[in-house]
């Protein structure tokens, strides 16, 4: 089963294929989709990425079910790596990646939004990180570029309060570059698309290599600086063994509000 679509050409398109699962991202998902960024980036002839998803919904995040054998032992999947190195590969990208969204993109779905150097969205998308109320943590790095993106108080309402914003809030907090209205968004995506490909290559490549620069000196490198992170780290991994993640995750396939405990 396919579950990242490409379609090459100086437009290059990657689409997210699980409709059924409103794209939610499992670990075969995110090796489909970091190959399908490498194939970009070995493409000479293209000039912009286009990053959607199949059916309603942008991406609402990480599977559940998979998300629940996570954390039964050594042999879980390590959804923070995998979805660090497809953050990464976006990053580093030669050419511009241009998320568009409709409804929801959430969790993962919002991280690989923040993660694009553009995004244009519907106006009724819906935009948020609900891992307060699963009782997950975000990756260090992905926390980093959210505040980028937004800001520490607004990045604190969207991981400590699961705010979720329309696509008109997510302009105006700096999550996407524009929104229009739904019957609107592919039309608009593809103008927007066009415009960036029909630009001077060299100049645009430069420039997306300059933002990313800028971004970068702004940033904790884990690597050269892995002591500032250990703290974080440690409780981190400390909340992903809890006994409120498993209660996390039962109440959203029960349809229920959790009952944290802080254990």
């Amino acid at each position: 089963m396919t579950l990242v679509r490409t379609q090459p050409g100086r437009i290059w398109r990657i689409t997210l294929a699980r409709p059924d699962q409103r794209n939610a991202v499992n670990a075969a998902t995110l090796g489909e989709l970091l190959r399908a960024l490498g194939d970009a980036a070995a493409d000479r002839d293209a000039r912009v990425v286009v990053l959607s998803g199949e059916g309603r919904h942008f991406c609402a995040g990480a599977d559940i079910e998979e998300l629940a054998l996570a954390t039964e032992g050594p042999d879980g999947i390590d959804y923070g790596r995998a979805l660090e190195e497809v953050m990464r590969s976006i990053a580093d990208l030669p050419v511009p990646v241009l998320a568009v969204v409709q409804g929801s993109a959430l969790g993962a779905g919002c991280q690989l939004v923040v993660a694009c150097d553009l995004a244009v969205a519907a106006t009724d998308a819906t935009f948020g990180i609900p891992s307060a109320r699963l009782g997950v943590v975000v990756g260090f790095e992905n926390i980093q570029r959210l505040v980028l993106s937004v800001g520490p108080k607004r990045a604190g309402a969207l991981l400590l309060g699961a705010r979720t914003l329309s696509g008109e809030e997510a302009v105006a907090w700096g999550l996407v570059s524009e929104a229009v209205p739904p019957e609107d968004l592919p039309d608009r995506a593809l103008a927007y698309a066009e415009e960036i490909a029909d630009a001077a290559p060299l100049s645009v490549q430069a420039s997306k290599r300059g933002i990313r620069q800028v971004l970068s000196h702004l940033s904790v490198d884990r690597e050269a600086e892995g002591f500032r992170v250990a703290d974080f780290d440690m409780m981190a991994a400390h909340a992903f063994g809890s006994e409120d993640l498993q209660e996390g995750i039962a109440a959203f396939r029960e349809r229920r509000d959790p009952e944290f405990r802080g254990r």
